[in-house]
């Protein structure tokens, strides 16, 4: 998500993790870092993991170590591997998942592992970030970067609470 602020032309990206409908990390970053290198400070401001989703941008060595570090017992990584990945060679734990996507990949196509693997929940942030521009919208109105910081903060803080106040809460009564 780019965002211009006022006189000044900034190019910042929002990155956020969603779980279960609601944001539970969040960084606001220039353009000049990857997604790479921002997934590591998403994933430790979430903790421990059941297991993470990612598209190709996060296809690199340090975010799978990254959610590795984090991975309860059991967990799965789902980062879509890239057009031209190939097997690695190493055999670190934080690889392996990705070896099994790669030649999954590679047995079945793109469109099989995709629905079994279960990374169709990656387009959960997709949904976050279309309801973050159409309720909040696409500009910061901050004029420093502490400030833009803190904006960007309650905005996600204020989708949370509207997602919880919108989810229905039912109980069995028989």
């Amino acid at each position: 998500m780019r965002w211009t602020v006022l006189h000044h032309t900034f190019t910042l990206y929002l990155h956020i993790g969603v779980s279960n409908g609601l944001i539970v990390a969040h960084y606001l970053s220039e353009d000049r870092k990857t997604d790479g290198e921002i997934a590591p400070h998403l994933i430790h401001q979430v903790g421990r993991i059941d297991s993470i989703t990612a598209d190709k941008a996060y296809d690199q060595r340090r975010v799978y170590e990254a959610a590795n570090d984090q991975l309860k017992e059991g967990g799965q990584i789902n980062i879509h591997p890239r057009a031209n990945a190939v097997v690695s060679a190493s055999d670190e734990a934080a690889l392996r998942q990705r070896n099994q996507h790669v030649k999954s990949i590679d047995e079945d196509g793109v469109l099989a592992w995709r629905r079994t693997s279960g990374y169709y929940r990656q387009s959960e942030v997709e949904n976050m970030f279309f309801r973050y521009k159409k309720l909040i919208g696409d500009e910061l109105r901050a004029r420093n970067e502490n400030s833009r910081r803190v904006e960007s903060i309650i905005a996600c803080n204020i989708l949370n609470q509207l997602r919880l106040l919108g989810s229905p809460h039912s109980e069995l009564i028989a």
